[in-house]
């Protein structure tokens, strides 16, 4: 399936793309129940939210690939269920002419949180 650069799907993943902030803090940061943060894993980038249904705390994120010389960006999305004290690693491998790392995010559900880290510890 292909996306036009017109669609309204495609608009806002470019937007968000565009518009994301730094990481600049040292710990995980919290998300917000039904509030989209941003997140950034290098080559991809996008927002992440949570909500909670039914005491199940569902994760989704969204990200569109960035600087692909193409008008229409690949998209990944995850969605998963965290139980209590549960976590998930979102990896992305590195791109072709760079160090070739990959960069991962990790989705932590400590109680009644969620939090949104790097694999180095860098919030979002």
């Amino acid at each position: 399936m292909r996306i036009s650069s017109k669609t309204p799907l495609a608009t806002a993943l470019i937007a968000t793309a565009l518009t994301l902030a730094s990481a600049t803090a040292s710990m995980a940061t919290e998300l917000q129940p039904a509030s989209a943060r941003s997140v950034d894993l290098g080559a991809y980038r996008g927002s992440a939210y949570y909500t909670v249904e039914n005491g199940r705390y569902r994760v989704v994120a969204t990200l569109a690939s960035v600087n692909s010389g193409s008008d229409q960006p690949q998209v990944i999305r995850l969605v998963t269920t965290l139980n209590p004290e549960q976590t998930v690693h979102l990896s992305v491998p590195g791109t072709l002419g760079s160090d070739g790392r990959e960069t991962t995010i990790a989705f932590s559900r400590n109680g009644d949180r969620v939090d949104v880290a790097s694999a180095d510890a860098t919030a979002y």
